[in-house]
């Protein structure tokens, strides 16, 4: 189940999955793995394998994988960086169906304003405004309000 990662993040990403796969065994990679290409499958002409499908072709218990699956932090992080790196992947078919989005016959506001967001051309920025003051009160007024509240409150 190879794949291939270009560019720094990239680089960062390889390093995560080679520092985890040290905390693994095989059987656990290559679960990883399965989990994630049967949670990504692109056709939906197949069906997704059920965990007990999965188990039976690892050679492992249904109940060994759900515990990795659910309590194994190191599987589970390995889990996530092999879905974060197969997704890297398809980067290049998410700009091209944006770009569909935006130059089609009905373009798409949503799909324009992502484009913005993402090379950082369209942020949401927000302006608050208001007068703090440089109003100090000495202690007697202090003092004096805080009378004026307990006499509201009945203390």
């Amino acid at each position: 189940m190879p794949f291939s990662i270009s560019g720094r993040k990239g680089s960062e990403m390889m390093a995560k999955l080679d520092e985890l796969k040290q905390k693994l065994t095989a059987k656990q990679i290559q679960a990883a793995y399965l989990l994630v290409e049967n949670e990504l499958m692109e056709s939906n002409n197949e069906e997704k394998r059920t965990q007990d499908e999965m188990a039976n072709e690892l050679g492992i218990n249904r109940t060994t994988l759900w515990e990795w699956r659910t309590k194994n932090q190191d599987f589970i992080a390995f889990k996530s960086e092999v879905a974060d790196s197969f997704l890297a992947e398809k980067r290049e078919q998410v700009y091209s169906k944006l770009m569909q989005l935006i130059l089609g016959p009905q373009p798409s506001v949503k799909a324009m304003q992502l484009y913005m967001q993402r090379f950082g051309l369209l942020t949401d920025k927000k302006v608050i405004e208001g007068d703090l003051g440089n109003a100090t009160r000495t202690n007697a007024e202090i003092e004096e309000q805080l009378q004026k509240l307990k006499k509201l409150t009945g203390e």
